[in-house]
């Protein structure tokens, strides 16, 4: 066999991949989301098995991406029972070969056990290295890419697997997204949407500061539509800002939605303001709309060149109250010079 891990057409007829990665957020799988449209380009029958922990919200990202041949769910548990049934879970698939996205050691050791063939991995640490498929493991570039994105860009640089032009981007089925799309199309214009929820409370902006953000904006474009989108953990904060606004804007809860739901809705809204969070990583990746993200206390997100940053006026990270609600209204302003 050829030490190459691209095969031609004719090694491919009977082959499985599977793509592994321990996503645990709306954001982790769009940031590898490129990655894995890269390898099913390159697999046979230009499609993979996703193998990721769940059920979680992330998962509806691939239930109609016809690169995905199906999703499995494994466990993310790395003791004993965990790993037991993440083996017994692999070998029922029959892969031929596992991509494995991160810096699991778990993982690479299941397919290991699994007798998967051919495993490949970013091969930081000596002990994935270990379980990885020696003639066909490349040596990843020093120093490590800081950025998540970053990381699997080079990884797909490492087996010459040319990055697709708009990779990062989830598909949808056009008739999930219409449908969702008709629950809406009667509120008034303009939609502005909101991602008012973040995994980490530091990289919450106050409610306070949504609900002025939410008034000036109103002011200058009219009362349109406000969407506040977020999870279950959100449905305060949501609350909050609508008991404030009151009847001076439609206001809709999409708390907890679908993300076929949320992606239609930022398909259509006319600007998109969300915290460092799934929710902003899925607007961006989407791109139908001008995005803009609150980073007071995270550093950016530079694999999305085409969304609006904002930061502290001094460019220092801070914290979410060194955004002013008068800052980030003039931001949004100056980048969106009409809706």
């Amino acid at each position: 066999m050829s030490d190459s891990p691209i095969d031609t057409p004719d090694q491919q007829q009977n082959d499985r991949w599977a793509v592994i990665h321990k996503f645990r957020t709306i954001g982790d799988a769009i940031f590898h989301m490129h990655a894995i449209h890269a390898i099913a380009a390159v697999a046979p029958r230009c499609r993979i098995t996703l193998a990721m922990p769940g059920p979680i919200p992330a998962a509806d990202l691939f239930v109609d991406d016809p690169a995905i041949e199906k999703v499995i769910f494994i466990s993310r548990n790395a003791y004993f029972k965990g790993r037991i049934k993440n083996i017994s879970i692999l070998k029922q698939e029959h892969f031929r070969r596992v991509w494995i996205l991160g810096e699991s050691t778990s993982y690479a050791f299941t397919a290991l056990f699994a007798g998967v063939k051919e495993r490949l991995g970013y091969g930081y640490s000596l002990a994935q290295r270990t379980a990885l498929t020696h003639h066909l493991q490349r040596p990843m570039p020093w120093p490590i890419p800081v950025g998540v994105a970053e990381a699997s860009w080079a990884f797909l640089d490492t087996y010459g697997i040319a990055r697709l032009p708009n990779g990062q981007k989830p598909v949808f089925s056009p008739e999930r997204l219409q449908q969702a799309y008709q629950q809406y199309v009667s509120l008034p214009r303009p939609w502005i949407s909101f991602g008012i929820g973040a995994r980490e409370a530091r990289r919450l902006w106050p409610n306070t500061h949504w609900c002025s953000l939410a008034e000036g904006l109103l002011q200058q474009w009219g009362p349109g539509t406000l969407f506040l989108c977020g999870g279950e953990q959100d449905r305060d904060k949501a609350r909050y800002i609508t008991d404030f606004l009151g009847k001076k804007s439609t206001v809709v809860h999409v708390i907890g939605n679908p993300l076929s739901v949320v992606a239609s809705i930022f398909q259509h809204t006319n600007v998109f303001i969300g915290n460092d969070s799934g929710l902003f990583n899925l607007a961006g990746a989407i791109g139908s709309c001008p995005v803009i993200g609150l980073f007071g206390a995270s550093p950016v997100l530079t694999y999305l060149p085409h969304a609006l940053f904002v930061v502290p006026p001094d460019g220092a990270i801070s914290s979410m109250q060194a955004l002013t609600p008068a800052y980030v209204l003039q931001k949004v302003l100056q980048y969106c010079q009409s809706v």
